[in-house]
Parts: structure tokens; C-alpha cells; sequence
């Protein structure tokens, strides 16, 4: 899209975006429990940067969604539209029919668009239900509240290069009761007033919370989870959600496609919700753009969008799910605290972890470190982040002769810690540097929008060098080979140049295309 640079312009910076920690609270008898580097920074920059030329980007969805906006309006002035509501969606054989109306207009003002397909990617708001779609897994885990606030808070902070902080505290019973809170810029720090310094703070809510908050008790709750009575807040805006962790039945329905959050509803631990919602429409906009040009030949293809993206949705909302309760299972179980404790209790099972003389000193230490690397399922997983993939995509079954490249491990589970590049159909292209006189691309750079890409080697000058040979090591083909790529960057085929290749061509576009 074009956007990658201004996004990072917004975004944490470095120094930032990959460290996160545990305190009790802020305040003059807080305490640091532990922290750690994540998101692909440290101690992983290195082992990430071979996955991706690209890095973490971690900005909130105001931030985000201005620049995506532009950069659509630019796309398609005429075609984005402002002020509108969808009400409805109906299927009418070979087209849509949706009812609109004026935002804040009344029913007097509908109107009908007519469409050949309608995407419906309202936020998981009401279109899923509207369209008689049932929803799979588990809801109201957690009744939350969110503050998006502006604070001088940097100046309060033991660690402020700690873009995440989490809070586990024995008045509260641990860390999803306490809170959390993240910076969210404006960035760089320096350029800006500290009275402008914006956050994002969220807890579940406690039995001393109201029912609902209001500017003055979300203040309070602050203030009593921080240990900082006299910080200046000022309440942005407030929000209550409940924690869901659910995909819907099916992501197609006629002519109708779910994506985003109305496909699934994914616990933000992890923060992987976004990355889904684009995942699934970059996986669904290409096969849009054949069906447009013949509905029924390549009718076969758009059901491909549920067969390969709902089971990804299903997976990412069942492993946040994991990483939320993680938090309570393994790091609150490693300090001995519990919503059902009293205060003095968890007070009590939180103090040999900071006394080094008590004799369950080490043992405490100990638990809170192995209670990290389960956490490594949220801050340090490119198994999850990038090492997904389609098995119904694999055609030729080659992703059981060597469990899908090393992904899944010998007894058949996924590898979230580690992600093992491969070009078995279904998977993402690997990640390689390639260059040609002076210029330099990520090989995922050459795929096209809406063109299959042919990878094969060439010997003499016009082709692309990968310098450090990382292509050669992932490609999964001999020097006579050749990968084909789908327009989401996904592998579509690999094989041998061999001399039977030309009369089995047409066989694996079929194949590819679903025809």
C-alpha cells in the first residue's frame, strides 16, 4: 500500500517498542518484579530480522487507521464514503443488495447499493448476526474497561523504556485485576510537552469497582492501581468490552464475506487481532478480483477463503485466550497470588520472591522465570507470528512428508516459539535480500497485487543475486526448480523444470486456482 514509512514515523520507537515488565505499582513501595525484552527487539532482533524485512510496528488504531484512510481516499477518492451506515446486506442471487442511510440520518433517508460481493468488516458490531451467522468458542471471559488517558507519566516510571507495563498487585489479586499500561506516544517524547504524553491503561474489573466507570472513579482506580495520588489524569475517553475469544461458523454466506473483527473476536494479548483482519482480506481481495472477471469459474476459489482463513481465526483467538489466562495460570500462580486470596494472604506469597534471606527466596525466582517462558507464547512467538500456514493449500500432501518444513514438531503440535521457513505449498515465501546493481528488494517485494510470481534461477545477468545464499537454503527446489507464488505471498506450487513440466502446467493452475 505504500504506507510502510509513515507508519513508522507513529509507531513506539525501538528503544521502546520491544521491552515490557511486572510491578506491583509505581509508587514509592513499588517494586520491579521482572522485566524482559519482546516483539522482536534485543535479544530477538537478530533471529527476527531473518523472517521479515520488515519490522514490529506498534502504534494503536487511532494512529493507524488516519494514515490507512488517506491512503485509500488517494487509491479511490470516489469510492470511499464517510457518514454512511449499513444496515443490512442481502444476498440476490448474482448480486448484493445493501440498505444505507446517513449516519445520524433517519430511516426516511435509506437507500439501496446494489454490489456483485459485499465484504462485511464492521467490527464484529451486528452484521454477523444479521446474516443468521453463529459464533464458535468462548465469550464474556472478562468485563474490562479501558482508559486512553494524557499524563506526565514518563517522570513516575522506575523503567520508562518499558513500552508495556503490567501490574500485579495483593490489594487487587494479581495481574489482570491490577491493570495494565502501554505508551502510545506522540513520539519522539522530546518534540512534545510532558503534560502531552497519551497511555493506554486496562484492567478486568475488581468487586470495589462500579458497575460502570465514570471520569472521577476511573481517576481513582488509577491512582489507587499506580500508588500515585497526586498524578495529574486527564480522561481522554473511556470504554467498556467484554474479552471474547470466538470465530464465526463460516466467513461466507452467498455473495457475503466476514473479515476482521466480524470473523473473529481475538483476545488483545498477543495483539494479533489487526494482523488477522488484514491477513484474511490480503488472502481474499486477489481471488475477488478473478471472480470478478468469471463468478462461476472461479466460484470455487472464494469458498477457499473459509477453508483456509477460519481455521487460522479460530487458532489465533485460542492461543490469546492461552496467553490472557497465561498471566493468572503462571505468572500469578509463580508469586502464590489469587483473586480469592485476601490481601494479607497474597501479601504473604508475594514477599519471599523479594527476600533474599527467606528460604523460599530461589524457589519463587525460579517459578517466575519458567512462568516467562510460557509467557514467550505473547512476546517472543514467530511460530504464531509468521509461521502460519494453509494445509488445505497443499495439494500434493508434501507438508506431511516433513511436518510442513519443521513447523509442527515431531508429536504434532505447532511451534509458536520458533518459525521454520519453508516453501511447502501453503506457507509464506521465505524471506530473502536480493540485488541487482545498486538496488536492493525483499523477494517478497517482486510478488504482484493480482499476478502469480514464477521463481526460478538463472544463470548469467537480468536476475535478482540473494547474496548470502538464503534463498538456496529455503527454496526447497534444486538449481533447475521453480516456487510459485500466489498474490497474498503465499507458495502456490514448487517443483522441478523438468521436461514433463509444460504438460503438467496446466494441471497445477487447476489445481491452484481451485478450478
Amino acid at each position: 500500500m505504500g504506507i510502510e514509512d509513515e507508519v513508522y514515523k507513529v509507531s513506539a520507537p525501538s528503544e521502546i517498542a520491544g521491552r515490557t515488565a511486572w510491578y506491583t505499582d509505581l509508587g514509592s513501595s513499588g517494586r520491579e518484579v521482572i522485566s524482559r525484552d519482546a516483539w522482536g527487539l534485543g535479544q530477538y532482533r537478530e533471529e527476527y530480522e531473518k523472517h521479515s524485512p520488515s519490522k514490529y510496528a506498534i502504534l494503536p488504531q487511532i494512529r493507524m487507521e488516519p494514515i490507512i484512510a488517506r491512503r485509500a481516499k488517494e487509491l479511490n477518492p470516489e469510492g470511499i464514503k464517510y457518514g454512511i451506515e449499513v444496515t443490512q446486506v442481502e444476498n440476490k442471487g448474482d448480486h448484493v443488495v445493501l440498505t444505507v442511510k446517513p449516519t445520524k440520518g433517519s430511516d426516511s433517508e435509506k437507500e439501496e447499493v446494489h454490489a456483485r460481493y459485499a465484504i462485511a468488516a464492521d467490527g464484529g458490531r451486528s452484521m454477523t448476526n444479521k446474516l443468521g451467522i453463529p459464533w464458535e468458542g468462548e465469550k464474556d471471559i472478562f468485563n474490562m474497561v479501558t482508559a486512553h488517558i494524557r499524563t506526565p507519566l514518563r517522570s513516575f516510571h522506575p523503567d520508562n523504556t518499558n513500552f508495556l507495563t503490567w501490574f500485579t498487585h495483593p490489594d487487587m489479586g494479581g495481574s489482570t485485576r491490577t491493570g495494565f499500561l502501554y505508551q502510545i506516544g506522540p513520539w519522539p517524547w522530546h518534540e512534545h510537552p510532558e503534560d502531552q504524553q497519551e497511555w493506554v491503561f486496562a484492567c478486568a474489573l475488581i468487586a470495589t469497582d462500579p458497575h460502570s466507570f465514570d471520569r472521577d472513579s476511573m481517576i481513582a482506580r488509577l491512582r489507587a492501581t499506580l500508588k500515585l495520588p497526586d498524578l495529574p489524569i486527564d480522561i481522554i475517553s473511556l470504554s467498556h468490552w467484554n474479552v471474547n475469544a470466538i470465530s464465526a461458523a463460516r466467513y461466507r454466506v452467498g455473495r457475503v464475506f466476514l473479515a476482521g473483527d466480524a470473523a473473529h473476536r481475538i483476545p488483545p494479548w498477543g495483539a494479533l487481532g489487526a494482523n488477522t483482519g488484514i491477513q484474511d482480506i490480503h488472502n481474499l481481495v486477489w481471488k475477488l478480483e478473478l471472480a470478478l472477471k468469471d463468478p462461476q469459474k472461479y466460484d470455487k476459489l472464494l469458498d477457499s477463503y473459509d477453508t483456509e482463513r477460519r481455521p487460522i481465526g479460530q487458532s489465533v483467538a485460542a492461543s490469546s485466550l492461552h496467553n490472557l489466562r497465561s498471566h493468572s495460570l503462571d505468572m500469578d500462580t509463580a508469586l502464590g497470588m489469587s483473586a480469592d486470596q485476601t490481601t494479607e494472604e497474597n501479601n504473604a506469597a508475594i514477599a519471599p520472591f523479594f527476600d533474599k534471606a527467606h528460604p523460599e527466596h530461589a524457589a519463587k525466582r525460579e517459578a517466575v522465570h519458567k512462568a516467562q517462558k510460557m509467557l514467550d507464547t505473547e512476546f517472543k512467538a514467530p511460530g504464531t507470528e509468521v509461521g502460519w500456514f494453509y494445509p488445505s493449500a497443499d495439494f500434493w500432501g508434501e507438508g506431511e512428508k516433513s511436518r510442513h518444513g519443521g513447523q509442527l514438531k515431531a508429536d504434532g503440535t505447532f511451534d509458536t516459539e520458533f518459525y521454520h521457513a519453508s516453501t511447502v505449498p501453503g506457507h509464506h515465501l521465505p524471506h530473502a535480500w536480493l540485488e541487482r546493481e545498486e538496488e536492493r528488494f525483499a523477494v517478497q517485494d517482486l510478488v504482484p497485487l493480482s499476478e502469480f510470481l514464477l521463481l526460478v534461477e538463472v544463470i548469467g545477468e537480468g536476475g535478482w543475486l540473494n547474496v548470502d545464499g538464503s534463498w538456496r537454503r529455503q527454496n526447497g527446489v534444486s538449481e533447475q526448480g521453480a516456487v510459485l507464488v500466489r498474490p497474498d505471498g503465499i507458495v502456490a506450487w514448487r517443483g522441478e523444470w523438468d521436461d514433463g513440466l509444460v504438460q503438467k502446467w496446466p494441471e497445477v493452475l487447476e489445481r491452484v486456482l481451485y478450478l
